[in-house]
């Protein structure tokens, strides 16, 4: 079996969005992650274009010639890319980590603040964790299915920060 090195989870996303949801141009993908609901992924193309050219190198990915005079090539996932998108996405370690989390970022914070700038703040991280639950549930319905289960879990989360917002101090 040939050895295939752990890709990061910016890579996992690009073999992911090429092998899962069928966007075959680097500027597809980088369209992708730009239209995003997650901050946290709106890749520019100082990211993803780089990414892209470093997966191809290592022989994760493949690409077409570029045909009629442009300089679009279709990209497509080698054996070995399909391995470490497989190793990657079943890693529990990887999988189960907090990573970047804004909302548990901030929190213990929100401990010191004065009870009026507390609840203020609170209300209005309501209305925008609300108004996000709500679009993505808008979205929900427009999608693929491997884009739902991600959506899905992110209103999970979202209705679970609600919670905590709630019951924080108690």
């Amino acid at each position: 079996m040939v050895q295939v090195r752990k890709i990061s989870e910016l890579e996992g996303a690009i073999l992911s969005e090429i092998e899962h949801r069928g966007q075959q141009t680097a500027f597809q993908v980088r369209k992708a992650f730009a239209d995003s609901f997650s901050l946290e992924w709106k890749g520019s193309a100082g990211a993803i274009y780089p990414a892209v050219r470093r997966l191809e190198k290592d022989g994760l990915l493949q690409a077409s010639a570029a045909q009629g005079g442009r300089a679009t090539r279709h990209l497509s996932l080698t054996a070995v890319g399909r391995q470490a998108l497989r190793d990657w996405a079943c890693d529990p370690v990887l999988a189960t980590s907090i990573g970047v989390d804004p909302f548990r970022l901030r929190a213990g914070i929100w401990a010191i603040l004065t009870p009026e700038d507390r609840k203020g703040l609170f209300l209005e991280l309501e209305a925008a964790i609300e108004a996000n639950v709500g679009a993505l549930e808008d979205y929900l319905g427009k999608t693929d299915p491997v884009e739902r289960v991600r959506i899905e879990m992110a209103m999970t989360v979202q209705k679970a920060r609600l919670e905590k917002l709630r019951t924080f101090g108690d």
